[in-house]
């Protein structure tokens, strides 16, 4: 049999930016993709500060002509912050999804989790003048496009937002934005289950 390919597309979330031990969703995921699939192999192509549009120029393409066995996308979150609109992030996502669509693998989109209850919203509300309001406003217009895109695509939609991985102060790190070590271990258990499901499909 030949290998398994594991395909992570998205920020610096899944480069573990934040973390103590330098670990991301994306490499605890991968160990236990290790053990599941002996011959599992992975193409991180995070890029720390992508937004949407870094996914479509810089990662998607790489991905689909390594032919992966599995894919996850998690974006958004820059976006958010840099106040794109939630019709050019969804028109981004349609343009990624369309090219994942080719490759024939099972694709695992995640929602954002509510960055209201992060603490750097906080520091917005106090400092910026941006509203815990106004944010999750956002969030929950970016969560839209991508539920939408997931079931256009027919792509497996991991939800961040309704899970409360925003709401402990522990999941992240110093700056309050990043996840920390325990957040990073806590989005990866959420995750690990549907990277299960999808591993039987792409078996």
């Amino acid at each position: 049999m030949g290998m398994f390919l594991y395909a992570a597309l998205g920020d610096s979330s899944g480069i573990g930016i934040g973390a103590c031990d330098g670990h991301g969703y994306v490499s605890r995921t991968f160990t236990r993709l290790s053990r599941a699939v002996p011959r599992a192999e992975l193409m991180n192509l995070c890029i720390s500060g992508a937004t949407s549009s870094t996914v479509l120029e810089r990662q998607v393409d790489r991905a689909a002509a390594a032919k992966p066995a599995l894919v996850t996308l998690f974006i958004g979150g820059n976006d958010l912050w840099r106040l794109v609109e939630p019709a050019r992030f969804k028109s981004n996502l349609e343009a990624i999804a369309a090219r994942l669509d080719k490759t024939g693998a099972p694709v695992l989109l995640g929602s954002l989790p509510n960055m209201a209850h992060a603490p750097a919203a906080t520091y917005a509300e106090s400092h910026l003048g941006i509203s815990k309001g106004m944010i999750e406003n956002r969030v929950r217009s970016f969560n839209k496009a991508i539920e939408e895109v997931a079931v256009r695509h027919s792509f497996t939609l991991v939800d961040l937002f309704n899970v409360g991985l925003a709401d402990r102060p522990h999941y992240f790190c110093d700056d309050g934005f990043h996840p920390s070590a325990e957040g990073y271990a806590a989005w990866a258990d959420l995750l690990w289950p549907f990277m299960e499901r999808a591993i039987t499909t792409a078996a």
